[in-house]
């Protein structure tokens, strides 16, 4: 969703908080920082490569959230019970409602009307086969909601949600945690359902997880200076270093490579970085989704920049099969809901419960005061 401080100033593909915007935003100015230590590159291999080339074949359409004012960020799956999940930064009146009773003290110089800045999200949990809401969460001074990962449910044991927090006034999470789904409560960073964690990095800012649950690894996403790096753990392992203040040693850790949006004729911009939109990763791959609404009215046809607006790009954690040159393994557009309105990218995810895993992406269609999205797939 297209916000007015936006991840097109502060989740730039390739790129992190700058020391001038930390500032305005109240945050700590980041200095250069050093590159972290060698790629341990332990990621277990033999996945076969999703081709981000393949044709999207659209899954769902007209999917609402339960907050209809805004639309998806981040999308994840719990395949096995047959559920999606979506976060969506929550709508003003839906805030400015919880906002009035008793969490109010949580942070009490945040009006309702600044849900984007102050990182207040709505969590919903939606029906794989119809995309129809069967439950939902509020999460209060959260994040973005740029992507999320969930442990599916097993054993008696609920569904665990992994996210972003800790969003102070920049409206984008500083740490990572991890909580059990349960619909219809509102959850505020303190809360004790939360579980919270150690850093990538002792400079990290602006985390984001993801979980590939098949092969026990949660991702994080986060910036480092000027720069995006992914790192890898076992994700059982994380998971129980929860209060500790300290992760596990990863099995990866790599440099985001550099995304940048591309020109009317088809050629990469390399002065202008791409709006990065999610991720996601399946067993060593990690694959991106960036672009940006269209700029045409609504047609069958794209183009110009509109017809090379939306990227998706694979990429390997271990760097074995990454390109020297572009650091990334293949990276193409999509002309995939041609028509969509506004037509932005939003949310990436990894289904495997119809045989082979999908890619999933959305698309928003729906600019209207019932925010709406279509769910598309590659394999």
């Amino acid at each position: 969703m297209t916000m007015n401080m936006t991840r097109r100033s502060l989740i730039r593909g390739g790129t992190g908080l700058a020391a001038g915007a930390a500032a305005g935003l109240g945050l700590p100015a980041q200095a250069a920082v050093a590159a972290p230590v060698d790629n341990p590159a332990s990621v277990p291999g033999g996945t076969a490569l999703i081709d981000v080339a393949a044709g999207s074949t659209r899954w769902l359409a007209g999917v609402a959230n339960q907050d209809s004012s805004t639309t998806l960020q981040g999308i994840a799956f719990d395949s096995a019970a047959g559920h999606f999940y979506t976060l969506q930064v929550a709508g003003a009146s839906q805030i400015a409602y919880l906002r009035s009773g008793s969490q109010v003290a949580v942070t009490a110089s945040i009006g309702g009307d600044e849900h984007a800045e102050s990182g207040d999200l709505c969590l919903t949990r939606h029906d794989i086969a119809t995309g129809a809401v069967n439950g939902y969460m509020y999460l209060l001074g959260f994040g973005h909601g740029v992507s999320l990962g969930v442990q599916p449910a097993s054993g008696g044991n609920p569904a665990y949600v992994w996210t972003e927090a800790g969003s102070g006034r920049s409206g984008y999470g500083q740490e990572f945690v991890r909580f059990p789904f349960a619909t219809k409560t509102v959850l505020w960073t303190s809360h004790p359902s939360v579980q919270r964690f150690g850093s990538p990095d002792p400079a990290a800012t602006s985390m984001t997880p993801s979980v590939d649950a098949d092969h026990n690894i949660l991702l994080i996403r986060y910036a480092l200076g000027s720069d995006h790096w992914f790192a890898a753990y076992d994700l059982a392992a994380a998971a129980a270093t929860a209060g500790t203040g300290t992760l596990p040693a990863p099995l990866a850790r790599i440099q985001q490579p550099p995304l940048y949006k591309y020109k009317a004729d088809g050629t990469p911009d390399p002065t202008t970085p791409a709006t990065f939109q999610g991720f996601t990763s399946y067993g060593q791959y990690v694959y991106m989704l960036d672009g940006d609404p269209r700029t045409t009215t609504p047609s069958s046809t794209l183009t110009g920049v509109d017809k090379w607006a939306v990227h998706t790009t694979s990429f390997d954690l271990n760097g074995t099969a990454n390109d020297p040159t572009t650091g990334y393994i293949a990276s193409t557009h999509s002309e995939a809901d041609a028509a969509a309105d506004p037509r932005e990218p939003e949310g990436m995810a990894i289904y495997t419960g119809a045989g082979a895993p999908r890619l999933c992406f959305g698309i928003t269609n729906n600019s209207g005061s019932n925010r709406q999205f279509d769910l598309y797939y590659k394999v």
